[in-house]
């Protein structure tokens, strides 16, 4: 017998007078698609798509199984592969779905066999009342054909599709194979042929309903607890204590990998946590559950939640987790708004009592300062470069346990912090500190640190301020390629000409000294006037200016020859350098200070 001569009159007999059909002895019936397709649809309601897939391939494992074993008796047929192309012929007589077989190769030991669906009731009902996803969904037609394939053959037999029209494929395309032949993440199919009753999926769905609603009635009451907490407007490190202990994990909220609050469970956790924020040893990863949770508000970046655990966490500590996230982030960012409130009395009252100081103002609001005017203090600041991160970087600094009692404003194009007593005899210790600190956190952005005079009063300290901005510009302009710090005491004499109320003479006389100079570099995109600084930097050192421009002594001597020419200077002559040397001083002072020129039009050449 051969799988082509199968005739459905010879498959099928129809008895008019009981009403039977039957196929090989077997009572059979007729069953329309659309009662199928809400069988179907029904057990995906009720058993959701998973335990779903598994009912009905099991189903069409005993069906496919049924029918190979009843075709099997019926017919001596020619060989096995015939047996086996006898399923595909059947299945389409069946109505079911036509099943054009590809190729198919068989050995004692091994089976593997292809071919197409066409016209898949399954994947239609799939797509009309779930639309496409991102699975197969011919699930009886699979469970079906393994089956067959399996009854037949004599060896365990696992068919899938390779294409499904149900996820957008232009046809659905079916591969089977024996077990032993399978890929390895084929295998995991297999799972969905144990035995399992309707009653027993019920059942199982049944419990993961009431663990579910277990794990809501119990999130419930953590909430209220929670919620309780923030009315009663308890700290952060209560809230965060107490959820630890319910879920009885680790738990810490940090920002940039500073801690802002936490709640170890042991001091294991705590290394686990260091090893994985600060030393970025992310096996950690693999030995421990770490899980990170964002805490936003208003597209405000507040920090993230850590969760530390041994084991995977629980359906019912995620759901904990993310009631608690809510309460965390009205938490933490109405802490937010109070401290930028405060941030912003400190900035506008500092620039008040700075331009316009009053002792009794001072005495007034002196509790929002952690500095006093007659000790020892000094002003910094910092210039961030791309501006554009300055809020970001200035965020940080405030909520860096480490800056907690220093006082940080911003204004303009700049941060500005006061260092007191130790601190500010001690202020390029410190600032150094502040640029690793800034530079390890932000690696890709730059920061131009000015440290203004020591102060003792409110005049000086102003002076302090004043002094520390136009440093930070200062060395910005001069060093714009890396970060750097300067000290009031190696810039005091430009610091003359920064601060000059008339500054006709001091632009006449850089002009007629290196103005040309200038106007050359802008017209022909040169660096001439870096060579010349570079050059009065190293006392006329031919050698070592060469080396730190990366030039020939030839190339650095026709330079020299071009700036002498171009500034009308002999650069051989003390009078020359020193003319040379002040103007630049001056250039540079200007350019910081070039907001306030009596006219722009007047320095045209900057």
């Amino acid at each position: 017998m051969k799988a082509g001569q199968l005739l459905f009159d010879d498959l099928f007999e129809t008895n008019p007078r009981t009403g039977m059909i039957t196929f090989n002895h077997k009572r059979m019936v007729l069953v329309s698609v659309e009662a199928l397709g809400l069988l179907r649809r029904d057990l995906i309601n009720t058993l959701g798509m998973e335990r779903a897939k598994g009912f009905l391939m099991r189903y069409g494992w005993e069906w496919g199984k049924k029918d190979g074993e009843s075709v099997a008796s019926m017919y001596n047929w020619k060989n096995i592969k015939e047996l086996m192309l006898a399923g595909p012929m059947l299945h389409t007589l069946e109505g079911v779905v036509t099943v054009e077989p590809d190729q198919i190769k068989l050995t004692e030991d091994s089976i593997h066999f292809t071919g197409f669906w066409r016209n898949s009731f399954e994947a239609q009902e799939h797509i009309e009342y779930y639309g496409l996803g991102n699975d197969e969904v011919c699930w009886i037609l699979v469970g079906y054909a393994s089956g067959y394939l399996t009854s037949t053959f004599g060896k365990d037999v696992i068919a899938y599709e390779e294409m499904c029209v149900g996820k957008g494929d232009p046809t659905c395309r079916f591969a089977a194979k024996t077990v032993a032949e399978l890929e390895e993440e084929k295998k995991a199919g297999l799972s969905y042929y144990k035995a399992e009753s309707l009653l027993s999926e019920l059942d199982l769905a049944y419990k993961e309903l009431n663990e579910i609603n277990q794990n809501i009635i119990e999130s419930d009451k953590i909430q209220q607890n929670l919620t309780y907490f923030l009315l009663e407007d308890r700290p952060l490190s209560e809230t965060i204590q107490f959820l630890g202990d319910t879920i009885q994990r680790s738990l810490v909220i940090d920002y940039y990998n500073k801690e802002i609050e936490s709640a170890f469970l042991n001091e294991e956790d705590k290394f686990i946590y260091h090893n994985w924020a600060d030393k970025s040893i992310y096996n950690e990863e693999r030995k421990n559950d770490i899980s990170t949770f964002p805490i936003r508000a208003n597209n405000i970046n507040l920090g993230r939640l850590v969760v530390i655990g041994k084991e995977r966490m629980s359906h019912r500590d995620q759901l904990v987790i993310n009631r608690a996230l809510s309460v965390f982030t009205i938490q933490m960012y109405h802490d937010w708004k109070i401290a930028r409130s405060l941030w912003r009395k400190k900035e506008n009252f500092f620039e008040e009592i700075l331009n316009n100081f009053d002792s009794k103002d001072f005495e007034k609001f002196s509790h929002l300062f952690h500095f006093h005017p007659c000790d020892i203090n000094r002003v910094i600041s910092i210039k961030v470069e791309p501006s554009e991160n300055r809020k970001e970087v200035m965020q940080l600094l405030k909520l860096a346990p480490a800056f907690s009692n220093k006082d940080i404003f911003a204004n303009d194009e700049y941060i500005h912090m006061v260092l007191t007593k130790e601190e500010a005899e001690n202020s390029l210790e410190v600032a150094s500190d502040i640029l690793v600190h800034l530079g390890s956190e932000f690696n890709t952005l730059r920061f131009y640190i000015g440290i203004g005079r020591e102060s003792n009063n409110f005049p000086t300290l102003k002076k302090s301020y004043e002094d520390a901005k136009y440093i930070s510009e200062f060395i910005h302009l001069t060093n714009p390629s890396e970060s750097i710090i300067s000290l009031y005491e190696d810039v005091a004499t430009v610091m003359m000409f920064l601060k000059g109320t008339d500054q006709n003479d001091l632009i006449a006389f850089y002009k007629r000294t290196i103005g040309g100079l200038i106007e050359y570099d802008q017209s022909n995109q040169s660096n001439f006037l870096i060579t010349l600084k570079t050059y009065l930097d190293n006392n006329g050192n031919l050698q070592q200016t060469a080396d730190e421009l990366h030039l020939s002594i030839a190339g650095l001597r026709y330079r020299l020859e071009r700036i002498e020419c171009l500034c009308n200077v002999n650069l051989k002559t003390g009078e020359g350098r020193f003319n040379c040397q002040l103007a630049l001083q001056i250039y540079f002072a200007i350019t910081i200070n070039q907001n306030q020129y009596i006219e722009r039009s007047d320095i045209h050449l900057m």
